[in-house]
């Protein structure tokens, strides 16, 4: 190689070097996968003149603290206590934060009742009731709780005293489900876009996929790591890899989606960190002899659960939750092929290449390693 050559290389070698460590940064600091519930009930008898609407809000503590301290002793143990004594900056939080509109105006928050404390698969849970004025029937929500901060977190809105479906909403501007948007259809649709969405920004399922997928593109002959000669055996080591994962956490999907199967959230998000971290290592160091196929089934049942944290809770009949699940574990198939689209191709081009074996193989897979591990101390402890 020539001087030149290998200063271009070296140069090459540092700045993708400190585009993974800036990718770990954003991969250590991500939040796990939220979701808060918003129940709005209409209420005739409170007003002879507006429209009122009665609604509960749940947010987990662990979300609520990123928004207000409800910790000020540092002790990383949040009580009651200190819950109700934000309960001023709680209440404004809401208001400011959670805004049902119409055509003509802001909807009107007020007359909060005593905040409260639930639990939903495993964690805490504030609860506010709180009633809205609104001049006209609503048409849209303004929500923005966690804005900027978590990209994962996700509201799902159910309207009790109505036929409109029930929503799995993003941060943001959103219409609200009519009786006409009723139906299988708009439930299906809903809960497609929910999965597509659930897999794309699921940070610890996307680098689960990646530590498995970057070594498709070599075999191992004593020892060494050979890049496959024939691009189809790596598609088709590729093709078992997402069938494998499918059909595993399909059905733990299923199980839990379906209340069959119920195991604590904090308890599985720990254990996909630890996933995600044996995965990477046995690309380092070969622990078990077996093909990445085996890897994907076997920890795909417990992504599966993960997945099903955004189904496990919804006030669904039996049809409907069925639908939802169906519609849900498609869009995050579709997902995980636009990930695939992306990341194969690359691999497939650089696999003859230093850069590939040592910038993408090795560094990724020590920097996945690292990553998990800090998921799980931070799930975990």
């Amino acid at each position: 190689m020539s001087p030149l050559c290998r200063l271009v290389w070296s140069h090459t070698y540092r700045y993708f070097t400190l585009l993974m460590l800036m990718l770990a940064c954003t991969f250590s600091q991500a939040h796990e996968s939220s979701t808060a519930y918003l129940n709005l009930t209409v209420d005739d008898a409170d007003s002879a003149t507006n429209i009122m609407y009665d609604a509960t809000y749940e947010l987990s503590l662990r979300d609520l603290a990123l928004l207000v301290d409800i910790d000020p002793n540092k002790d990383s143990q949040v009580s009651w206590a200190e819950v109700k004594s934000q309960t001023p900056l709680i209440e404004q939080l809401i208001t400011a934060k959670v805004k049902l509109e119409n055509a003509a105006q802001t909807c009107q928050t007020a007359n909060f009742s005593p905040l409260a404390i639930n639990s939903r698969g495993g964690f805490n849970y504030l609860y506010a009731n709180f009633a809205i004025s609104c001049e006209q029937p609503i048409d849209n929500l303004d929500y923005q709780i966690l804005a900027g901060i978590d990209a994962n977190h996700r509201l799902i809105l159910t309207q009790a005293d109505s036929d409109a479906p029930l929503q799995v909403l993003a941060v943001g501007q959103s219409p609200l489900g009519s009786e006409a948007d009723s139906g299988w259809m708009a439930t299906a649709t809903n809960f497609l876009k929910s999965g597509i969405h659930h897999l794309l920004i699921g940070l610890d399922h996307l680098l689960f996929l990646f530590v498995l997928l970057i070594p498709a593109v070599y075999v191992r002959k004593q020892k060494q790591l050979v890049a496959v000669a024939n691009p189809k055996a790596a598609l088709l080591e590729v093709f078992w890899i997402a069938t494998s994962f499918t059909l595993a956490h399909s059905i733990t999907l299923s199980l839990a989606a379906l209340q069959i199967v119920s195991i604590p959230a904090r308890f599985i998000e720990s254990v996909i960190a630890l996933s995600i971290a044996f995965a990477a290592l046995n690309n380092l160091v070969p622990m078990l002899r077996v093909r990445a196929v085996y890897l994907a089934f076997f920890f795909g049942l417990i992504h599966g659960f993960g997945f099903a944290n955004v189904l496990v809770d919804l006030p669904l009949a039996t049809s409907a939750r069925v639908l939802a699940l169906l519609s849900f574990n498609i869009g995050i198939e579709l997902g995980q092929l636009v990930f695939i689209a992306v990341v194969f191709p690359i691999a497939l081009l650089l696999r003859h290449t230093q850069f590939y074996k040592w910038g993408i193989f090795y560094i990724g897979s020590l920097i996945g390693i690292l990553v998990a591990l800090w998921w799980f101390f931070e799930r975990a402890f």
